[in-house]
């Protein structure tokens, strides 16, 4: 596979990315930007650390972060994770969505070709006084609706991705508006195939996944476990019949483990080991191959991960 992946310590091949889930939280602190809920507050750098070693222990070797600077990113921190655990630990820039977090004091009135160029920025110069690189463009949408705000940050993360080759992914409330975000995608000219919406199993109907991979898209599963949005009984059907349809290489897993309750070292669970120690082994146990296994969690994350080719900033 030609091209590069955007880590936070730098370029890496495609094919060094590794085992990845592809939409995780690790050190964080989203109280920045005004979400004051204690059990999200991701900040304690040794148990990151240890979350992570723990990850490389079953076989990890690749983490998308998906907290932004209005989550409180630590870029610092995560720089010395990655230097310590040799995860590639690939970072985001852009924003989430208006029913989370305060948009008042991190978008205000900000135009489209203003946020572009922060995102193009901490893509191709460095985020937070730093010389390390988002490797992807973060947008968002709320619940069943898209805020004018959530519009500008879409439409400038489609633009920033169609001039420095960065993929764009995006967060979606409840698994909503993914069809909606896809049509703002294609209005600004981005490649589908380097579009991603994370959350949509939180919404598992058969018909919408399916019209949304029809477009070129990628989806990402990262509610495997988490009993309370569904049974991943309800996942596994759904897959199922996606994979039939023939759209195996466009679907990702991941556990999006935002908050201390998610995690091992926190003292709850069910932790980063989830997927690989019983979500990926039900899967064998439901029919699914070795190969769609390799797929979901290596080779289709780093198709989509890395950085497109023929852009102003290559």
């Amino acid at each position: 596979m030609e091209g590069k992946i955007r880590t936070i310590l730098g370029d890496i091949k495609p094919e060094e990315l590794g085992y990845t889930m592809a939409h995780e939280h690790i050190l964080d602190d989203p109280s920045v930007g005004g979400f004051m809920d204690e059990d999200h507050r991701l900040n304690d750098y040794d148990k990151a650390k240890e979350m992570l070693q723990i990850y490389k222990g079953i076989g990890g070797k690749g983490i998308a972060e998906a907290s932004t600077k209005h989550w409180g990113r630590n870029t610092a921190g995560m720089i010395s994770l990655a230097k310590e655990t040799g995860i590639n630990i690939v970072c985001c820039t852009g924003y989430l969505c208006e029913n989370q977090v305060n948009m008042d004091e991190w978008v205000g009135n900000k135009t489209i070709d203003e946020l572009e160029e922060e995102m193009i920025k901490e893509v191709t110069e460095g985020m937070d006084g730093t010389n390390a690189k988002a490797g992807w463009i973060k947008g968002g949408t709320s619940y069943d609706y898209i805020s004018k705000r959530e519009e500008k940050i879409l439409r400038a993360a489609a633009r920033a991705s169609i001039k420095t080759g960065a993929p764009v992914h995006t967060h979606t409330s409840t698994g909503t508006m993914g069809l909606e975000q896809i049509a703002i995608m294609s209005e600004e000219g981005l490649d589908l195939s380097h579009f991603c919406l994370a959350h949509v199993d939180r919404n598992p109907d058969y018909w919408y996944h399916k019209k949304m991979l029809e477009k070129g898209v990628y989806l990402i599963y990262d509610g495997p476990g988490k009993a309370k949005y569904y049974t991943d009984e309800v996942r596994v059907e759904l897959l199922k019949k996606l994979v039939k349809d023939g759209y195996e290489d466009r679907i990702m897993f991941s556990n999006d483990m935002g908050k201390r309750s998610h995690h091992l070292v926190y003292g709850k669970g069910p932790g980063l080991v989830y997927i690989k120690e019983k979500w990926l082994p039900r899967l064998l146990d439901e029919g699914f191959t070795e190969e769609q296994i390799r797929k979901f969690m290596v080779d289709n994350p780093a198709r989509f991960y890395t950085m497109y080719k023929g852009t102003k900033y290559e």
